[in-house]
C-alpha cells in the first residue's frame, strides 16, 4: 500500500488530528457566518480555494467547502498547478493509493488514474502521465485541500469520496483540449466533483511581478492601462495604495472567471501577466465547461458561471519592497 506523505503538516498546518481539527471548526464556524454562502448549495461541484499555510488561506477554504454539495459526491478531481517542476507535452496524475492526512487516509481512485495515462491525445502522445514520487511529496497545492475535503466528508452515508490529483504545468492548446476531451465525461456524472487549488495574485519583486493599476479601469484592463513599479518609483506618491491595485487586478479575474469564457481568460492572462498560479487549471474547467454546455447541460448561472464567496491578501503592499498573495473562495453550480 503506497501513501503520501503529509509533507507540509507540522509546518503548513498542525500535524496533530486533535489541533487541526479544532482549527478548521473554527474555520468552518466562521464560514457558516458569511451572508447566505454559509451553507451547502445544491449543485456546488466545481470548487476553487487556495493553497498556502492555513494561517493564511484556512478561511476561504472552509467557504469554499462549506459551498460544496457532498450529497452524491462518490470521486474528487484536484487540479492544481506545479510550484517546484516544469513540464508541457502531458499532465501527471498521482500513482500514491492514498493521501495521508492528521485525520486519517484520503483514498486515491487508482483505477482512474491508471485508465487517464492510457488515454492518447491528438497527436498519439499520453495525455496524462504518472508524476514521481518525490514531485508528488514537494507538491503542496493537492495537499492543503486534503484535510479540508477529509473533515467535509467523514460522515458521508456513502463513503469517504476517492480523489484524482492532476498536476498542470506548461499547456498548449492542444494539451488543454485533450485534458478537456478526457474530464468531460467525469463531468457529466453528477456523482464527480472538481475541486481548482489556486492562489491569486503573487506581487512583488521576489514573485517577478510588481504590475499597478493606477485607478480602476472604465471597461476592462488594457496593457497600457498598466506600470510597472520599480525600485526606484516612488511609491508615496502614486494615485492608489499598491494592495487595492493588486486587488483590481484579481476582481477583473474573478469576473472574467465569472463570465465563463475560456478565451477572455487567456486575453486576460496575456495582457496583465497576473500570477495566478492556478490560472492553467482554471483555464481547463472554463474549457471544460463550455464543452458541457454544448453537449446540452446546463449551469446555474444567473448572470455568473463561478459565483465568488470572499477575496483576502496575506498582506496589505504599501511599498515596492513589500509583497503579498491573494486569496479567494467560489464554486459553480451545476444542474
Amino acid at each position: 500500500m503506497s501513501i503520501r506523505p503529509a509533507t507540509h503538516a507540522g509546518t503548513w498546518y498542525p500535524n496533530s488530528s486533535i489541533k487541526l481539527g479544532s482549527q478548521l471548526e473554527g474555520y468552518f464556524k466562521h464560514a457558516h457566518e458569511v451572508g447566505s454562502y454559509g451553507k451547502a448549495i445544491k449543485g456546488a461541484r466545481i470548487l476553487i480555494g487556495p493553497h498556502a499555510g492555513f494561517t493564511y488561506s484556512g478561511a476561504r477554504l472552509a467557504e469554499t467547502f462549506t459551498a460544496w454539495d457532498t450529497s452524491k459526491v462518490k470521486r474528487v478531481f484536484i487540479l492544481g498547478p506545479s510550484h517546484h517542476v516544469y513540464f508541457k507535452s502531458s499532465a501527471l496524475v498521482s500513482r500514491y493509493e492514498y493521501y495521508e492526512t492528521p485525520f486519517g487516509k484520503l483514498p486515491v481512485d487508482v483505477e482512474v488514474t491508471k485508465k487517464m495515462t492510457d488515454i492518447e491525445g491528438t497527436k498519439g502522445n499520453r495525455v496524462f502521465k504518472y508524476m514521481s514520487e518525490d514531485v508528488d511529496d514537494d507538491e503542496h497545492s493537492f495537499e492543503m485541500h486534503a484535510p479540508f475535503i477529509y473533515h467535509k466528508c467523514k460522515n458521508l452515508p456513502q463513503g469517504m469520496p476517492l480523489i484524482i490529483p492532476i498536476m498542470i504545468s506548461g499547456m498548449g492548446d492542444r494539451l488543454s483540449k485533450d485534458i478537456v476531451d478526457a474530464l468531460l465525461p467525469y463531468l457529466d456524472d453528477e456523482q464527480n466533483s472538481f475541486i481548482i487549488s489556486s492562489d491569486f495574485c503573487h506581487w512583488g519583486s521576489r514573485f517577478g511581478y510588481t504590475k499597478y493599476l493606477p485607478q480602476k479601469p472604465t471597461k476592462g484592463i488594457q496593457e497600457d492601462d498598466l506600470i510597472n513599479l520599480r525600485h526606484s518609483t516612488k511609491t508615496n506618491s502614486v494615485e492608489l495604495p499598491i494592495y487595492q491595485s493588486i486587488e483590481l487586478l484579481d476582481r477583473e479575474a474573478m469576473d472574467i472567471a465569472s463570465k465563463g469564457s475560456y478565451n477572455l481568460w487567456q486575453q486576460y492572462i496575456s495582457i496583465t501577466g497576473n500570477t495566478i498560479c492556478g490560472q492553467k487549471p482554471i483555464g481547463i474547467i472554463l474549457r471544460l465547461l463550455e464543452e458541457y454546455e454544448k453537449s446540452g447541460k446546463s449551469i446555474v448561472t444567473g448572470s455568473n458561471v463561478f459565483n465568488w464567496i470572499n477575496y483576502s491578501q496575506s498582506s496589505e503592499v504599501h511599498k515596492y519592497s513589500d509583497s503579498s498573495v491573494s486569496y479567494a473562495s467560489g464554486y459553480v453550480q451545476l444542474t
